[in-house]
C-alpha cells in the first residue's frame, strides 16, 4: 500500500527502557492489536511522535534536521515511516483492513479467548492453582464478614505477582466469607485500557480461563442493555484483549470452587476524562445516569445472591506512565497519602466525592480505576466500605509506580 502523506500515530502507550544498555522507547498497545512490544531508538521514535495526521513527510522531515541538526532525506522518512506502517503502528488503510479481519474473526467466537494468560497470571492450571493458593496463604487468616459475601468489592487489576499482597488479603477474605458458596451472578466493572465507544459495554460471550469456562449470562447482559437504552450490548469489541475483567476470573473460580460455580456479567467502562474536562459529573450525563439506574434495578433484583466488583488499579506514577522526571519515594509517599484520603470517599459510599477528589487534580495521578469504583459507588447509592488493603508497585530504577487497593461493602 501507498505510504500516507501525513501519516498519524495510532493512540499507544510509550515509556522509556533500556536494550543492551542503551535507552529506548518501548510502544505497548492497549487494544491488543500488536501483541508485542515494540521497541524503538529515540530518533525512530522521534519521528513517530511527529504522525499526528496534520504534518506531511516533508514536515516530519524539517523537523527532524531542526532537532538533531543531521540530514535525513525526504527517502529516508518515507522509509522510516512505512516500516512504523508495517509493524501496525500508524492508524493506516493497512491496519484498518487489519483491524477488520482480526475484529470479524472475534466477534464470530462463541466464548472470549484468554488474552492476559502467561502475562498478567499463570497460564497452566496446576501452575495458577499453586500461584492462587499461595497468595491466599500467605495472607494469614481473615476476619469474616457479618453477613457474609459483601454485595460489593473494589480489587486491583494488575497482574498477580505484583498485586499479590493485596489479592492475597483481599480473596482470602471473600473465600472465608463465602463459606464455600459462590453467588449466582459476579458483575465485573473493569477499567478499558484502549479505546471504545459510549461509556458502558457488555458482550453475550463467555469467558475462557484456564481452569475452563465462565459463562456470561446473555439474556441478563441484553436486560440490562435494553434497560439502559443502549444501542444493542455497546462496543462489544472493548472485551477482546482487556486484562481488567479477565484477571479475576482465575481468582474466583479457585475460592469458589470451578469455573462452573458461577455466572458472569462483564461490563466495560470508558474514560470519564471528557467529563472531568468539560467540569461536569458524569452523573449529569443521560447514557451513564441510564446505565447507572439499570445496574441498580440489578441490584435490587438480585440483593444477596450477586456480587459487584470494580476491577480498578489506582494512581500510574513517574516515566512509564508519560512523566518526563522519575518517581522517587519522597514523590510516592506523597501520592499514598493522597490515596487515602481518596479513598475514604469510597469507604463513606460517596461516589461523587471520590470523582470531585480526582478531578480537582485533572487526574494527574492517572487514576485508571475511576470509571469502575465510580460506578460500583453510584450502584451501592451511598453503603459504606471498608479498607482491607493498600498496596503498591515501585520500579527505583525506572522510577515508575502503581498503586492499588482492595475494599470491600459488606
Amino acid at each position: 500500500m501507498a505510504i500516507p502523506e501525513y501519516p498519524k500515530l495510532r493512540r499507544l502507550e510509550a515509556f522509556p527502557a533500556r536494550q543492551q544498555g542503551k535507552e529506548v522507547i518501548a510502544l505497548r498497545d492497549p487494544e491488543g492489536y500488536m501483541r508485542n512490544l515494540v521497541v524503538l531508538q529515540p530518533p525512530i521514535y522521534f519521528i513517530a511522535s511527529l504522525c499526528d495526521g496534520t504534518r506531511s513527510l516533508r514536515d516530519i522531515q524539517a523537523a527532524y534536521v531542526r532537532r538533531f541538526g543531521d540530514i535525513i532525506t525526504s527517502d529516508q522518512v518515507a522509509a522510516v515511516v512505512n516500516e512504523l506502517d508495517q509493524k501496525m503502528l500508524l492508524d493506516s488503510e493497512e491496519f484498518r483492513a487489519y483491524k477488520r479481519r482480526l475484529d470479524e474473526e472475534y466477534l464470530a467466537l462463541p466464548n472470549r479467548p484468554m488474552s492476559s494468560a502467561g502475562s498478567a497470571y499463570a497460564a497452566d492450571p496446576r501452575a495458577l492453582l499453586q500461584q492462587v493458593r499461595s497468595m491466599l496463604m500467605e495472607a494469614g487468616e481473615p476476619e469474616l464478614l457479618p453477613d457474609g459475601l459483601p454485595t460489593g468489592v473494589v480489587a486491583p487489576h494488575i497482574d498477580l505477582e505484583r498485586g499479590r499482597e493485596c489479592y492475597g488479603k483481599l480473596y482470602s477474605l471473600l473465600a472465608v466469607s463465602s463459606g464455600g458458596q459462590a453467588p449466582l451472578l459476579v458483575v465485573i466493572l473493569g477499567t478499558c485500557h484502549g479505546e471504545m465507544e459510549g461509556p458502558f459495554a457488555l458482550t453475550r460471550k463467555n469467558y475462557l480461563t484456564p481452569f475452563g469456562l465462565v459463562e456470561t449470562d446473555a439474556g441478563l447482559a441484553e436486560g440490562l442493555a435494553q434497560a439502559a437504552g443502549m444501542d444493542g450490548l455497546g462496543d462489544e469489541l472493548s472485551h477482546r484483549s482487556e486484562h481488567s475483567i479477565e484477571v479475576q476470573l482465575p481468582l474466583l473460580c479457585v475460592i469458589f470452587g470451578g469455573a462452573d460455580r458461577f455466572r458472569l456479567l462483564p461490563v466495560t467502562c470508558n474514560s470519564f476524562h471528557p467529563f472531568i474536562a468539560e467540569g461536569r459529573s458524569p452523573s449529569d450525563d443521560a447514557a451513564v445516569n441510564a446505565f447507572l439506574n439499570a445496574l441498580k434495578g440489578l441490584l435490587s433484583a438480585m440483593e444477596g445472591r450477586a456480587m459487584f466488583i470494580a476491577s480498578a488499579d489506582l494512581a500510574h506514577l513517574g516515566r512509564r506512565f508519560g512523566s518526563l522526571l522519575p518517581l522517587d519515594g519522597v514523590l510516592l509517599s506523597s501520592a499514598i497519602a493522597k490515596d487515602k484520603e481518596m479513598l475514604r470517599e469510597v469507604e463513606e459510599g460517596d461516589a461523587e466525592g471520590f470523582y470531585s477528589y480526582i478531578a480537582a487534580e485533572n487526574d494527574s495521578r492517572h487514576i485508571c480505576g475511576l470509571p469502575p469504583i465510580y460506578t460500583l459507588a453510584k450502584t451501592l447509592d451511598g453503603r459504606k466500605g471498608m479498607l482491607v488493603d493498600h498496596c503498591h508497585w515501585f520500579d527505583p530504577q525506572e522510577g515508575s509506580a502503581v498503586t492499588f487497593a482492595g475494599l470491600v461493602f459488606p
